[in-house]
C-alpha cells in the first residue's frame, strides 16, 4: 500500500506541473496574438517567458526566433532613421538596445541576427556621439566641474572604454575633487582628514601626482603635533595626536613609544604618587594599567610589586562560642574563610587569631568587650596583622525533627457488579500511616571589623537567618488509587469523598527530607558569604 503522505506529494506535484502548464500555454497564446497585431516587441517578451518555463517546447521557441528577429528589424529601421536625422544619441542607445536584446534571448537557445549595415551605422554615429561628449567632458574637466565631467566620462567608459583617453579624464575627475578636498584639509591644518582624502585615491591610483608623498607628509605634521604637545605634558591631547598616526601607521618613527609615553605617562605618575602617600592598593592598580597597555613601562613592574606588598591587609579571625554548639563555631569560621578564599582578593590575607597569636586569641570575649588595645599593637607590629575580624553569636538553633506517625483510617472504594448488572460502590474500611517531621536551623550574629593600628571599628552589621524543611506524606500497602480518607462522626467512620485529592497528594509526596546538617552548612554559606562579600568590598585606602 502506497504511504498517505506519498498519495499527497503526487497529487500536490501534478497540481502544481498541471497550473504551471496552464499558465505557459496562455503565455504561449497571449504571444501569437500580439505578434499578429504586429506587435514584436512584447511577443518576443512573451515567447522568451514561455521559452525558459518549458525549454523543451519548440513552437516557443520558434515563436520567439521569428518575432524577435522582427523586433531586432524594426530597431534597426530605428537606428538607420535616428542617424540620417542627426539623432547620434537614439541611434547609439538604439542599437545597444539590439545587442542587449541578442543576448537575452540567447539565454532561450536562440541566435538573432543583426545585419553589417546597421552595425556600420551605430558605429559612425558612435564616432561622432562619443566625441561630442568627449568635448564636452574636457570642457567641463577644464572648468572643475568634476562631478559632471565624471558623469560624462562615465558614459564614454561605458559605451566604449578605449576612446581615445577616456580612462585618464574619468580618473581625473574622480580622483581631482578628492585630491583638491585633501589639499583643503592640509591647509586647516586638518591632517587625519587630509590623508583619509589621499589615501582614498591612493587605493585607486598610488601613482597619481604626488597623493604618496602628500600623505607621508599629513602624517608627519600630525606626528609633529603629538610630539610638541608631548613635551608641553599634554598628555590627553597628545595621545589623541600621537594615536592617529599610531592606528594609520605603528612603524612611522619612534610613534609607538611616545603614543604609549603619552597614554601611560599620567597614569604612571600618578600611581607614584599614591605609593608614596601610602594609598598602596590603589597605586597597584595604576602600575597594573600600565603594564597591560604598555607590556613593560620604565621601572612599572617593580613598583606594582612593592606597591602589592604595601597593600596586602592581613586579617585575623576570631569567632566567640556559639550556644550549645562549640563545634559548630568552627564550622562556620572554616565556611567563611572559604569563601573569602574563593574571592582570591589579591590584597586580602586571611589568618586565624588562634595560630597567630594565642594569647590574644584567649583574651577577646567576643560581643562583651572591646579587644585591649596594647594587645592590637602588639598584633599589628609583631604579628603584621593589619585588622581583627570578630564573630560573635547570639542565638543559635539546630532541630533535628521528631518522626511522627499517625495510624489513620480511610475507605478503599472499587467498583462492583449486582447481579442485576448495575455498577456500585463497594467500600471496604482499611487503615494507612501519615508521617510527618520537620528540619530547621537558624542564627543571629554579628561582626566587627577592628583596625589594630588605630582601634577603630571599620567594618560592624549583624546577621539573621533561617533553613528549614519538612517532609510530610502517607503510605498504604494497597491500592493508593482507590484509597480515600475517612470522617468520623457519632462514633462512626465515613468515606471523605471532598478529601480524596489531598490524600492523593500525600500518598505521591516524596518522603525525603534535608538532613538538619545540610540545612546548618546552607545557612553559614550564605551568612559567612555576606561577610566574605563585605570584606572583599572594603578598601582600607578610602
Amino acid at each position: 500500500m502506497i504511504p498517505r503522505y506519498a498519495v499527497a506529494l503526487l497529487m500536490f506535484t501534478l497540481s502544481t506541473f498541471l497550473s504551471l502548464s496552464c499558465v505557459v500555454k496562455k503565455m504561449g497564446n497571449q504571444a501569437a496574438e500580439y505578434e499578429a497585431a504586429g506587435m514584436f516587441k512584447e511577443a518576443a517578451d512573451l515567447y522568451y517567458k514561455a521559452s525558459i518555463k518549458k525549454p523543451q517546447e519548440v513552437t516557443y521557441k520558434a515563436g520567439l526566433k521569428r518575432s524577435g528577429q522582427l523586433y531586432l528589424e524594426e530597431l534597426a529601421q530605428s537606428v538607420s532613421q535616428a542617424y540620417n536625422r542627426g539623432d547620434h544619441y537614439k541611434a547609439v542607445y538604439d542599437y545597444l538596445s539590439m545587442l542587449e536584446f541578442k543576448n537575452m534571448v540567447r539565454y532561450a537557445g536562440i541566435d538573432l541576427n543583426i545585419d553589417y549595415s546597421t552595425q556600420r551605422i551605430y558605429e559612425n554615429a558612435r564616432e561622432i556621439y562619443l566625441s561630442e561628449r568627449y568635448e564636452l567632458g574636457q570642457k567641463l574637466i577644464g572648468e572643475k566641474n568634476f562631478d559632471e565631467a565624471k558623469r560624462v566620462f562615465t558614459e564614454i567608459h561605458d559605451i566604449q572604454p578605449e576612446f581615445k583617453d577616456t580612462r585618464s579624464y574619468l580618473n581625473t575627475a574622480t580622483m581631482e575633487p578628492l585630491y583638491a578636498s585633501g589639499s583643503s584639509f592640509f591647509s586647516q591644518r586638518r591632517y587625519m582628514d587630509a590623508y583619509r582624502e589621499w589615501e582614498k585615491i591612493s587605493l585607486r591610483d598610488p601613482s597619481y601626482k604626488d597623493v604618496k608623498t602628500l600623505m607621508q607628509q599629513a602624517l608627519n605634521e600630525r606626528y609633529k603635533e603629538g610630539t610638541l604637545l608631548l613635551m608641553d605634558e599634554n598628555f590627553d591631547a597628545a595621545a589623541t595626536a600621537l594615536g592617529d598616526v599610531y592606528r594609520v601607521n605603528p612603524n612611522f618613527q619612534d610613534v609607538k613609544s611616545q603614543y604609549f609615553e603619552a597614554r601611560n605617562e599620567p597614569v604612571y605618575r600618578r600611581a607614584n604618587s599614591d605609593l608614596i602617600a601610602g594609598k598602596c592598593r590603589t597605586a597597584w592598580f595604576g602600575f597594573d594599567n600600565v603594564l597591560n597597555d604598555a607590556g613593560n613601562y620604565k621601572d612599572a613592574s617593580s613598583l606594582r610589586d612593592k606597591a602589592l606588598g604595601c597593600a596586602q591587609y592581613p586579617v585575623a579571625v576570631h569567632s566567640g562560642k556559639m550556644p550549645n554548639y562549640a563545634g559548630d563555631a568552627t564550622e562556620f569560621e572554616n565556611a567563611m574563610i572559604d569563601n573569602i578564599l574563593k574571592k582570591n582578593d589579591r590584597f586580602l590575607k586571611i589568618h586565624k587569631l588562634s595560630a597567630v597569636n594565642s594569647t590574644a586569641a584567649g583574651a577577646i570575649k567576643p560581643g562583651t568587650t572591646t579587644p585591649d588595645r596594647a594587645m592590637l599593637k602588639e598584633l599589628h607590629d609583631r604579628n603584621g596583622i593589619k585588622a581583627v575580624l570578630i564573630l560573635s553569636f547570639s542565638e543559635y538553633q539546630k532541630v533535628d525533627g521528631k518522626l511522627e506517625k499517625y495510624q489513620r483510617t480511610g475507605f478503599e472504594r472499587k467498583k462492583v457488579k449486582t447481579p442485576t448488572g448495575e455498577m456500585v460502590n463497594q467500600d471496604k474500611r482499611v487503615s494507612y500511616v501519615e508521617y510527618q517531621k520537620n528540619n530547621s536551623a537558624s542564627l543571629s550574629m554579628s561582626y566587627q571589623l577592628i583596625s589594630t593600628r588605630t582601634g577603630e571599628i571599620l567594618l560592624s552589621q549583624r546577621l539573621n537567618s533561617s533553613e528549614s524543611d519538612k517532609m510530610h506524606y502517607a503510605a498504604y500497602d494497597g491500592d493508593a488509587r482507590s484509597l480515600y480518607p475517612a470522617i468520623q462522626n457519632n462514633n462512626g467512620y465515613f468515606i471523605d469523598e471532598r478529601n480524596y485529592s489531598s490524600l492523593q497528594s500525600l500518598l505521591r509526596s516524596d518522603s525525603g527530607i534535608t538532613p538538619v546538617d545540610k540545612l546548618r552548612d546552607k545557612l553559614f554559606s550564605d551568612l559567612s558569604g555576606q561577610i566574605a562579600t563585605a570584606l572583599n568590598n572594603f578598601n582600607p585606602e578610602k
